[in-house]
């Protein structure tokens, strides 16, 4: 079958269909479900795969998940929407979903387009912990998705980490760096960490190796239905809408930003002018959602890298000239000088740092807060600093090139309306003002300081 593609707007696309959504209840699920809802108003039914947690059950959490200020602007403008998002009781880590009989064949009648973002992103989870979701609850969303009667178009949104063996990555389906059916069987076993670091094979964590082997499982779905590949490199604050600088953790890059804007790190290892890969997670979603009603009728594997460095670089040391730049109007510092940190190569040399710049000053404010009959907080911080800047050691010390053509050619066969809609081109970045919303949004929603301007 001849390739193809819609004529239809984005918002005409989803109009009366049901979506399932994987992953909805994370930073970048709930922008999924905002935008959908706010900007694609017709659309029927978000089912969104969800566990009961910490003794909530799945309607508590869905509840919850609207009182986030992302969803004021639909609150406010579209409330009626609210209610076009249903929980389906589930779990990535069992069986057949952990979904109810009923619950799968809704899906199984309804459901016209799979979005699947759910993974675990902790790079160092244990190898069985890391396939078991990533690859294996892949799987079985794939073949729920294979028995949905009206599916048009399955998504999936993986990492532009998933080759960091190539220092250009193009938007192609690259070799898997294992058998996927000789991993399922080692991971039956306990594997110790030097069987792990084999199997991974250069990779640098299990991140991002089952990444790249779930990908080439969702590959194989083409001869089911159009599938399309989204990899985004570090998933950042808003860019756009609804909120500017909207972000809910402190994890990897952010909290590495944050901590240097406070004086509390004071080393890289790596080199200032190699290039980090942030997208805003606004940009994400919109291409996730573009790229769904675009490439419902292709016959051709379709692959969007969502990132910057292609097209848009920016070097690490200017991402932390800008942040802290941008910081310091908020008087956020906790150590002096937090202007006072350096790249270096040289491990030793990041380890002395380290010690003499970081440690010590942490017991010394700790002897103090101890003192003033405080309870010790630095050195407790200082263990959780380190352990983030290790396991991004990888990422700081390496450059990479991301292409981004398949997705900047994309955003231009959309209409001008759904450009205005759902802008997703990179080069649109002004990096200047998107760290300045940055760091407000570090200080709105993180710090939580609901007086800053």
């Amino acid at each position: 079958m001849a390739n193809a593609v819609s004529n239809k707007s984005v918002a005409e696309f989803y109009a009366k269909k049901c979506i399932f959504l994987t992953g909805g209840t994370g930073f970048l699920g709930k922008v999924f479900i905002e935008k959908l809802l706010y900007s694609c108003p017709e659309i029927d039914t978000i089912y969104i795969l969800i566990r009961e947690k910490k003794g909530l059950d799945i309607n508590r959490r869905i509840k919850n998940l609207f009182n986030d200020p992302l969803f004021e602007r639909l609150k406010d403008k579209r409330p009626q929407c609210l209610e076009k998002l249903v929980p389906i009781s589930g779990d990535m880590n069992s069986p057949q979903l952990g979904i109810s009989h009923d619950s799968e064949n809704t899906l199984v009648e309804k459901v016209s387009v799979v979005i699947h973002a759910a993974a675990t992103v902790k790079f160092n989870e244990p190898l069985k912990e890391a396939w078991q979701t990533n690859v294996e609850g892949t799987r079985m969303v794939l073949e729920l998705a294979q028995r949905m009667k009206l599916v048009e178009v399955f998504l999936h949104v993986s990492t532009a980490y998933s080759n960091p063996d190539r220092q250009v990555i193009e938007e192609v389906l690259y070799p898997a760096p294992a058998n996927i059916d000789e991993i399922q069987q080692l991971v039956k076993g306990d594997l110790t960490d030097e069987e792990t670091l084999k199997i991974i094979a250069g990779r640098p964590n299990t991140y991002t190796f089952t990444k790249a082997l779930s990908e080439h499982l969702v590959a194989e779905n083409l001869v089911h239905m159009p599938t399309v590949i989204i990899r985004p490199s570090i998933v950042a604050a808003i860019k756009n809408d609804p909120i500017k600088g909207w972000l809910e953790n402190w994890y990897g890059a952010t909290g590495m930003m944050a901590s240097t804007s406070k004086g509390l790190n004071r080393v890289f290892y790596g080199k200032s002018s190699n290039n980090v890969d942030f997208i805003p997670v606004d940009y994400v979603a919109n291409l996730v959602i573009a790229a769904g009603a675009k490439n419902c009728r292709s016959r051709e594997l379709k692959i969007y890298n969502c990132c910057s460095s292609g097209c848009n670089p920016l070097p690490i040391g200017k991402v932390m000239k800008l942040f802290i730049k941008n910081s310091e109007k908020y008087k956020s510092s906790c150590m002096p000088f937090p202007k006072m940190y350096t790249f270096t190569r040289r491990k030793w040399l990041v380890s002395l740092i380290t010690l003499l710049f970081q440690v010590t000053p942490a017991y010394i404010a700790d002897l103090f807060r101890i003192l003033a009959g405080k309870r010790p907080m630095y050195v407790k911080l200082q263990s959780r600093i380190m352990q983030t800047r290790l396991a991004l050691n990888y990422f700081t010390s390496h450059s990479w090139i991301m292409k981004a053509d398949h997705t900047r050619n994309l955003f231009l066969s959309l209409s001008a309306s759904d450009k205005k809609t759902f802008p997703c081109d990179p080069t649109s970045i002004d990096w200047h003002e998107y760290f300045k919303d940055y760091a407000w949004g570090v200080q709105r929603f993180l710090e939580k300081k609901t007086h800053v301007q």
